[in-house]
């Protein structure tokens, strides 16, 4: 009896992958340790159709949702897979395509796939990010700057505004956030964030999170042309003096491996290298805008400031 090859398995997976329905979800391999439930899965479903799928032999599947609350990016947003990986990746980005979307990530937190792996399935290596910590109390760094900074607010339509038009300004296309993002972002528990202004002209803003003595720098940017004049490290300070305020003693940040400025800087505020959470970015690009936006990010120059996400940050951190 002849014996089943590796790409004869994959073959057959690729063959069974089918569309995640609502009505399929009690099916699924979820688990008592899974950080999704029956009901999130449908809800996304029913919010973002015909993207997720899922192999029914194995109960495999993979559930996409918007990166960032954008209607442009779908990322892979949950999946359990084994032996059907390849196939519902490929499925996945089969179906983002059909459905208009320009690209499709995949975060991969704990390297327990390899960049081959992603290869294999068209994805490519889009971005790591490495994380900083720094532990202790705060030290006033920083000379004085012609910057006040000012909080922003959900219910304060022009300030958001401001807050996005300065946001895409400063970040490359894959980083930039929605205004949806900015909506859920600023609702968020713990979170507050600042626009820093030079009399009434917005130049800089910063995002923070607090938790129980732990404070997150979520977000830092400068517009680009007030950048390299020490303004980045202004927006540190305040972000880092606020998060201090609120209790925090422990700060924790991330930012691309790449951006060696900004990286810099972070050095001399005192912050370190944890590589605890670091992560890579994979993507399939499905449309010829964002392998044209792709090859415009790679030089960062001066953006300072990545965040995981805001709920797989608390995850990790909190284990909640």
């Amino acid at each position: 009896m002849a014996t089943r090859t590796t790409r004869d398995r994959v073959s057959t997976a690729h063959r069974h992958i089918q569309t995640l329905r609502p009505e399929d979800v009690p099916q699924l391999r979820l688990g008592l340790r899974s950080m999704i439930d029956n009901r999130e899965v449908v809800d996304m479903l029913l919010r973002y159709p015909k993207r997720s799928v899922w192999e029914p032999q194995g109960r495999e599947f993979a559930v996409v949702a918007p990166w960032r609350h954008r209607d442009d990016i779908a990322s892979l947003h949950r999946w359990s897979a084994v032996r059907a990986a390849s196939a519902l990746l490929e499925g996945a980005a089969e179906r983002c395509r059909a459905a208009g979307d320009d690209l499709l990530l995949v975060m991969e937190l704990e390297d327990a796939r390899s960049g081959r792996f992603y290869e294999r399935a068209g994805f490519d290596l889009l971005q790591e990010v490495i994380t900083y910590e720094m532990v202790g109390p705060v030290a006033e760094t920083v000379p004085a700057s012609s910057l006040s900074f000012r909080r922003v607010q959900a219910e304060d339509p022009a300030k958001v505004q401001q807050l996005l038009d300065l946001d895409h300004a400063a970040f490359p296309w894959l980083w930039r956030n929605s205004a949806a993002e900015f909506n859920t972002y600023l609702r968020t528990a713990g979170v507050t964030a600042y626009i820093g202004y030079d009399g009434d002209v917005p130049i800089a803003y910063v995002g923070v999170t607090a938790y129980q003595g732990w404070g997150h720098l979520d977000r830092i940017a400068v517009t680009p042309r007030r950048q390299g004049r020490g303004l980045g490290l202004t927006a540190l300070q305040f972000a880092i003096t606020t998060l201090a305020a609120n209790g925090a003693r422990r700060f924790g940040l991330s930012t691309q491996d790449d951006n060696k400025r900004s990286q810099r800087m972070y050095e001399r505020f005192g912050f370190r290298r944890s590589d605890v959470n670091d992560y890579r970015l994979y993507g399939a690009a499905l449309t010829t805008h964002a392998r044209e936006q792709m090859a415009m990010t790679a030089s960062p120059g001066e953006r300072t400031g990545e965040t995981i996400g805001y709920e797989v940050e608390k995850e990790i951190i909190t284990g909640e």
